[in-house]
């Protein structure tokens, strides 16, 4: 793919702007096709059901919908989960859309889409695509984000300057086990 047709994928998975967004209810398939519609750069890698959007609210990822009528807010959530669980697990994804401190959905949402302009702007001042250094920043943040949503490690267990040094059921071993992989919707049954 070339440098150009890259940034064209990236801006089809670009959030619309919030304004765009319909201020009014919309129901379960108005919803699936807004989504389809709106990223087309992820759409390709989306199969998003009504069963999915059901599993989202019981997980608590989205609001509940008003009697069979979804909000704006509820619609911008959906749309950031069908984006990050692409590549962040969805225990991580609740905690992002709904932080501790309260932010709102239209903060979080403008937040997401800043982040997005944000990388295609840097992506675009490449004259060449540096795969190599995409790949290591992208997984260097993944880490960074696993490593900051998890619980603490209790001391006895591993020292605070390296919290996952300690191989075997804490390590790799046991967290390939036990933490759930970006994207599979059917943990959220």
């Amino acid at each position: 793919m070339t440098h150009e047709a890259i940034i064209e994928h990236l801006r089809g998975c670009l959030l619309p702007d919030w304004e765009t967004l319909p201020d009014f209810g919309l129901y379960k398939d108005q919803m699936i096709s807004f989504v389809s519609r709106s990223l087309p750069g992820v759409s390709g890698r989306l199969d998003l059901t009504a069963s999915m959007i059901n599993n989202y609210v019981k997980a608590g990822l989205i609001e509940k919908p008003a009697g069979k009528k979804y909000s704006r807010e509820a619609l911008a959530q959906l749309l950031m989960v069908v984006q990050l669980k692409l590549t962040t697990p969805m225990e991580m994804v609740k905690t992002l859309l709904h932080p501790e401190d309260g932010t709102e959905t239209r903060e979080l949402y403008a937040q997401f889409r800043a982040y997005q302009d944000q990388v295609i702007a840097e992506y675009g001042k490449q004259e060449a695509a540096p795969r190599l250094m995409y790949a290591l920043k992208s997984s260097s943040l993944q880490l960074m984000m696993l490593l900051s949503g998890e619980e603490a490690v209790p001391e006895a267990e591993a020292p605070a300057s390296a919290p996952r040094a300690r191989e075997g059921k804490r390590g790799t071993e046991g967290a390939a086990k036990n933490k759930k992989r970006p994207g599979n919707d059917e943990d959220l049954h």
